[in-house]
């Protein structure tokens, strides 16, 4: 079920991005559609519903491609999102830290600031770009 609620806001984003967004925003949509179909590649080929080290793997390339777009974008939507970002990377090394750590807690926080994450770009990608002043 997160799976296609996660599937339809990646959607609703990436057709915003399409539609009314710019270079930084087409990619973003193909930095996060890139990002989901390897995470199921990577479910895939572990069989379990977490793969493991994989998970941090993908989450940190995707925090170093945010702030790629952080650089080169003037709209303030990837500063949230790889803020965001941060977090799910920091939440993925928690529990190497702590081993006690309850995964029935843990993984539902992860799915959230992912949620967040991608809840940011798809407000940047259908608001429109503020006009500036002087």
């Amino acid at each position: 079920m997160i799976h296609w609620a996660f599937l339809a806001l990646l959607g609703v984003a990436t057709v915003g991005a399409v539609a009314r967004g710019g270079s930084v925003e087409r990619q973003g949509a193909a930095l996060f559609c890139s990002a989901w179909v390897v995470w199921l590649a990577a479910e895939w080929a572990s069989g379990e519903t977490a793969p493991g080290v994989w998970v941090w793997v993908i989450d940190a390339t995707v925090l170093f491609a945010l702030i790629g777009l952080v650089w080169r974008s003037p709209r303030p939507w990837p500063v949230y999102a790889s803020g965001l970002h941060l977090l799910v990377v920091t939440g993925g090394i928690v529990p190497w830290v702590r081993q006690d750590l309850h995964a029935d807690l843990h993984l539902p926080l992860l799915a959230a600031l992912r949620f967040a994450a991608i809840c940011a770009f798809a407000i940047g990608a259908w608001a429109p770009p503020r006009t500036h002043r002087k």
